[in-house]
């Protein structure tokens, strides 16, 4: 019997326990792997590398599919990744921001719509249309919904994106909220690697439906630095509270062992943390910066497995966004320079007022 497992796309089978697709009962619906990873919360061993994840993304290219490129709030400036981008020109595509209920509800998400509008003119493929949703709370679910019928012309919808913005969740969430499905159908974790192969559920009456597919794992993202255990610490999975400081002075600070930002004789700034709530803030005196340098990995935690820290001079003259390794959003309000140190590799992107604040 040929079987597929609805968790992560791979053929079950019950001959090699350390393969993908391992069950030691063929007629379940999902392997050992993904069983133990939905019902224990387990972590995954990785099987396939983005060379194997990009021929299954090859292979839904060649349809004639409408497809949703999803990316997340946190992660977006590193999501739009050229392996993709590059092979979706001609293509009919929609953009989804997903995880919109991390961000405070201070903040303006037209501003995010209209600043992912001007980056995709840079990238030279079609969109049809941009959404901002929450999987996770099904917030703009029916908009969405909508306009996927609109577009779809009896085609199927292949979702498209980096590995952990959530494409799983984002299907789950729409055969709940407009199917029969009472609980998740797809294996979900943050662990990069959780999709192995293309994954078809069927939904539309006209036999289409929805194909989930391998997320690439981004080399810029804090999740290839750091081990899964410290991902709690990481990945915010609630409305953010925003950290306000008042910058004066020659003050550090660290955001776990991964980033700081060190400033020297400010007059009169701000700055404004985006971050887990777990991830904790460590403020020193500038001058004591090497010596803090010392403790990280140590006391001044999470770190990366292999730290190696580099540095980079910001000025900033109004307002600046920086996105860094698809976890922490810092917006610095002033005329200042500034040093930003973080682990080499992670992705940082300057930006300027991505954020504005509604009335």
């Amino acid at each position: 019997m040929i079987k597929k497992c609805l968790g992560c796309g791979t053929l079950m089978q019950n001959e090699d326990i350390n393969r993908p697709g391992y069950t030691t009962d063929i007629s379940r619906d999902y392997c050992k792997r993904c069983f133990r990873l939905m019902h224990y919360n387990e972590i995954p061993k990785v099987f396939a590398t983005n060379k194997e994840f990009l021929q299954v993304i090859d292979y839904q290219l060649k349809k004639k599919n409408l497809f949703v490129y999803l990316i997340d709030i946190f992660s977006f400036p590193i999501s739009f990744n050229k392996d993709i981008t590059d092979r979706l020109r001609g293509k009919d595509v929609i953009i989804v921001i997903n995880k919109i209920d991390l961000l405070p509800k201070s903040l303006n998400p037209q501003n995010l719509i209209n600043f992912v509008s001007k980056k995709k003119k840079k990238i030279f493929f079609k969109v049809v249309a941009i959404h901002l949703i929450s999987a996770k709370k099904g917030y703009y679910l029916t908009d969405l919904m909508q306009h996927l019928e609109l577009f779809r012309k009896e085609r199927d919808i292949c979702i498209l994106g980096l590995a952990s913005v959530g494409k799983s969740s984002f299907i789950n969430a729409i055969l709940k909220q407009f199917g029969e499905a009472k609980s998740d159908t797809i294996a979900t974790s943050p662990i990069p690697g959780t999709t192995l192969e293309e994954i078809t559920i069927p939904f539309f009456l006209d036999n289409r439906g929805f194909i989930d597919t391998p997320g690439l794992i981004s080399q810029e993202s804090v999740l290839t630095q750091v081990s899964p255990k410290d991902y709690n610490l990481l990945l915010p999975t609630a409305e953010i509270s925003p950290v306000t400081y008042q910058l004066f002075g020659s003050y550090t600070y660290f955001l776990g062992g991964l980033v700081y930002l060190a400033f020297n004789d400010i007059k009169n700034a701000s700055l404004v943390i985006y971050k887990a709530k777990n991830l904790p803030i460590t403020k020193v005196k500038t001058d004591n910066l090497a010596k803090t340098l010392t403790k990280v990995g140590l006391t001044i935690l999470p770190a990366a497995k292999e730290i190696n820290i580099v540095e980079r001079q910001i000025i900033v003259d109004g307002v600046k966004t920086i996105f860094i390794g698809g976890f922490l959003i810092i917006q610095i309000t002033g005329k200042l320079e500034f040093l930003l140190g973080y682990n080499q590799g992670l992705g940082v992107k300057e930006y300027g007022n991505v954020f504005r604040r509604t009335n």
